[in-house]
């Protein structure tokens, strides 16, 4: 037999009899602890149920009472003073019974009659009362209310009511909880126990607490009794972490009453036996398993420790490509391991100088006198005399006619013979490629970001030209109209200028927020089916009356087969009114726009590509320019087009909803000659059949239903005004007024919800609601309009007003309750569209 058997047989038998241990003694332990905690839960279960009988036999005192009561009311005469037979009855029970703290009253024929009179007992009507309703349910039987506080002593309370047989009166008796006292069986309890009494909706009557009291006992103990509630300690072994911290085992009974009384034991005193031969036998045990995993780790590792060198030395040659073992002293190699070019050159061993010689032939010229430097003897002699255990670097050498990128490493320890180090040469092109492209990449973001910068820059400069010139004439404008207030002509012709130097102000504040959302990725392209032939022609109309009264010729053709399309008809629109507005924008007075839109025919297909052309001979792009003429805050600064107001957000805006929309773009130009823009999108085309299929489903009064909503007269109705802004809400309320519109102004959420609390349910036709206001913001305040219960609480319109027109912001209106949302500055014909329609809805 040889030394591996005997050693296999060794570790094996040592190994068995560890692990018999191991399972066998916690078994044994787990057995004792099983038998342990069922006879606790026997135990738990039988003294809580023992204190059950005492307290139920307490409480029999007073059902007694009522039910003597009970009798001295069926035996009364018609005329009895009932209150004073009361009042001397439980006169009479404090002293004889000893039963202090109670409260003996009734409802009896049709009226409260008390031991003791409570000033508005005459009017008091108790039908609504806990104990009256259970009492009159439990039909003739005794009920026990659940703890709750006395309205007039702020004391807790229980109720003990019974109906009287053979009438529709009721007796009732409150005991109020501060005068019960803990049963003076407590000190048999076990050490450690603690004793709860709860109603059956786990309110804490009585305690008995073995370390003194909690803060928040009523709270803590309630999570106890919704476990008891789940059933959750019906098992031996269930246990809780306790309000003292320890583990605990549940044990209850549930009273006639429906009170539960709940016995907590603590696990220590539980278990306390077999934790005394665990501390016995454990030390033993585990003293004796310790022994022979130490000895069996020592044995291992002596036997492994040779076998683990080679391993690891084995691992890390072959992490290598070449190892030369160099001694400083005598200036020699010996090769451990080698590439096929070099053992073909060189011997194992011999002059250092040859195996540089050998290497200036496969290093990179560029960098071999480097090498030959660094790695001369005399440099790693400094090197290893200054103890540097680790040096080297990256340089190309050449493998099969290709260069690729190895790392040098030179490795000194005082483990290897006085005066040697070792070389390693790694491959490490893929590597050092992935650092390099890394590099090159970083180095391009930098450029990117601070070209980007730059651009920012320029625009917030050309945003601050832009934004003060419409400011600047608003401003001059407004002293026009005041020193000519009277000139009726002039102040006509100035408030048309400042309402054009509005919307261009507004324009440049939207294209920043579409800029926005583009950067986040929240662009959305919403299908549904609109027709394009005719929403085309109208859109052509608004641009033919623009160039009637600029001077411009305005040309548009339009040959399409399919009027009725799927696609986004907006987004769309804003792709044309982007470029056409461009093209009026830079193309001079006599000048000419031409507006070309065509269908590509498949037949293969439900799809159809529609060619949109717009051209203009006006000022043109520089071929420099057209380079980054999607790039954001980009714009063209020679000749006219200097003197023309934007952002340089307008073509990037295009360029991205024409790459959500799957289309293509395509830009040619001349400075002085004009532009040409073509954008093709796909749009599902919609058959004839689908249309008239549609038509047939929907209702014959569609159409008057919607123009109803239109046209609906919002005169006369009320209108609860909410901002905050002092000139805002001045122009809103002028302006609804003048509409027929009968305001009613709230300078604060807060201040909205009282006001509308105030008025009756449906007073109020619509709520406008600001969103960022003191006191309570519109969120809020819809919130709570909602959540108030009133009769129109769900559905009084309440808009939205407010300069947030992101995505998210109007998530959070309709979150809140709100009907719809109108972004600030109010466009007052869509306001009023818009409550029109909800009102159409709502009727």
């Amino acid at each position: 037999m040889n030394k591996k058997t005997k050693d296999r047989k060794k570790y094996g038998f040592l190994l068995l009899i560890t692990l018999i241990i191991l399972l066998l003694f916690p078994l044994s332990i787990k057995l004792m602890d099983d038998a342990l905690l069922n006879n606790a839960q026997r135990m738990g279960e039988e003294i809580a149920r023992r204190f059950a009988i005492n307290e139920e036999t307490y409480l029999k005192q007073y059902e007694t009472v009522l039910r003597t009561v009970e009798y001295q009311v069926q035996n009364s005469t018609e005329n009895s003073d009932m209150a004073g037979m009361l009042k001397k009855y439980q006169e009479y029970v404090e002293k004889t019974m000893d039963l202090d703290n109670i409260e003996l009253y009734g409802y009896i024929d049709s009226r409260i009659a008390a031991a003791t009179y409570w000033e508005g007992d005459e009017e008091f009507d108790p039908s609504s009362a806990q104990w009256y309703q259970e009492a009159k349910a439990a039909g003739g039987d005794i009920i026990y209310t659940d703890v709750y506080t006395d309205i007039r002593l702020q004391r807790q309370v229980v109720t003990i009511a019974k109906e009287l047989e053979g009438s529709r009166d009721v007796i009732a008796l409150d005991v109020y909880l501060d005068g019960i006292s803990i049963p003076d069986s407590m000190s048999d309890l076990p050490d450690g126990c603690n004793y709860f009494l709860c109603d059956q909706g786990g309110t804490l009557i009585d305690n008995y607490l073995s370390a003194g009291r909690y803060e928040n006992l009523q709270e803590r103990f309630r999570r106890i009794f919704q476990e008891i509630q789940e059933r959750k300690h019906e098992s031996y072994d269930s246990y809780i972490i306790g309000i003292d911290g320890e583990k605990r085992g549940v044990y209850y009974y549930v009273l006639d009453s429906g009170w539960y009384t709940v016995i907590t034991m603590p696990y220590e005193e539980l278990l306390q036996a077999t934790e005394s031969i665990w501390l016995v036998l454990g030390p033993v045990a585990a003293g004796f398993v310790i022994l022979s995993i130490v000895y069996l780790i020592l044995d291992y590792h002596s036997n492994k420790k040779a076998q683990l060198y080679n391993d690891v030395v084995g691992v890390l040659g072959n992490s290598y490509y070449a190892l030369y073992l160099v001694n400083l002293k005598e200036s020699t190699y010996s090769m451990l391991k080698g590439s096929d070019y070099v053992r073909s050159e060189l011997p194992p061993k011999g002059e250092y100088r040859d195996l540089l010689k050998v290497m200036s032939e496969v290093i990179h010229e560029d960098v071999y006198e480097e090498y030959i430097q660094t790695f001369s003897i005399e440099n790693m002699t400094e090197l290893t005399r200054r103890r540097v255990r680790d040096f080297g670097g990256d340089f190309k050498r050449l493998f099969n006619n290709e260069y690729r990128w190895v790392h040098v490493q030179m490795l000194y320890d005082e483990s290897l013979k006085q005066g040697s180090v070792v070389l390693c040469f790694k491959d490490v092109n893929d590597r050092k490629e992935e650092e390099l492209s890394r590099l090159k990449f970083l180095k391009q973001s930098l450029e990117s970001v601070d070209k980007m910068a730059k651009s920012k820059n320029m625009f917030f400069s050309l945003m601050s030209h832009d934004m003060r010139t419409p400011l600047n004439g608003i401003i001059g404008l407004t002293e026009i109209i005041s020193r000519n207030i009277e000139d009726t002509g002039k102040v006509k012709e100035s408030l048309k200028k400042i309402e054009s130097l509005g919307n261009q102000l507004l324009g440049l504040i939207n294209d920043i927020l579409e800029m926005s959302k583009m950067e986040q990725g929240k662009l959305e392209i919403k299908t549904s089916s609109f027709p394009l032939k005719k929403n085309l022609e109208e859109l052509a109309s608004i641009f033919q009356m623009q160039a009637e009264t600029s001077g411009k010729e305005f040309l548009c053709s339009i040959q399409i087969d399919h009027g009725e399309v799927e696609g986004d008809w907006a987004r769309i629109q804003q792709i044309l009114n982007n470029l056409l507005s461009n093209a009026f924008k830079f193309t001079k007075e006599d000048g000419r726009i031409r507006l070309q839109v065509e269908e590509i025919r498949d037949s293969r297909s439900n799809y159809r590509k529609y060619h949109f052309t717009v051209q203009d001979n006006g000022f043109g792009m520089s071929q420099e320019f057209l380079k980054k003429i999607f790039v954001p805050f980009e714009r063209e600064t020679r000749f006219g087009a200097a003197n023309v107001s934007g952002t340089g957000l307008g073509m990037p805006i295009v360029y991205e909803l024409i790459q959500k929309m799957e289309g293509t773009v395509q830009v040619t130009s001349e400075l002085g000659k004009g532009s040409v823009f073509q954008v093709i999108l796909p749009l599902q085309i919609r058959e004839e059949e689908e249309i008239h299929e549609e038509e047939r489903i929907v209702p014959s009064d569609k159409t008057n239903k919607g123009n109803d909503r239109k046209e609906m007269d919002l005169a006369g109705m009320q209108v609860l005004l909410t901002e905050d802004n002092e000139i805002n809400m001045e122009i809103a309320a002028e302006i609804l007024e003048a509409c027929g519109l009968k305001i009613t102004k709230a300078w604060n959420g807060k201040e909205a919800l009282d006001i509308y609390l105030e008025h009756a349910p449906y007073y109020f036709d619509f709520i406008l609601m600001d969103m960022q206001m003191p006191v309570m913001d519109g969120c809020q305040a819809a919130e709570r309009i909602r959540k108030s219960g009133r009769a129109d609480a769900g559905q009084i319109p309440i808009i939205a007003v407010t300069a947030n027109a992101f995505a998210e912001d109007i998530a959070l209106t309709k979150k809140a309750g709100m009907n719809a949302h109108i972004s600030k500055p109010i466009d007052f014909n869509i306001l009023k569209k818009t409550m029109a329609d909800l009102k159409s809805e709502k009727n």
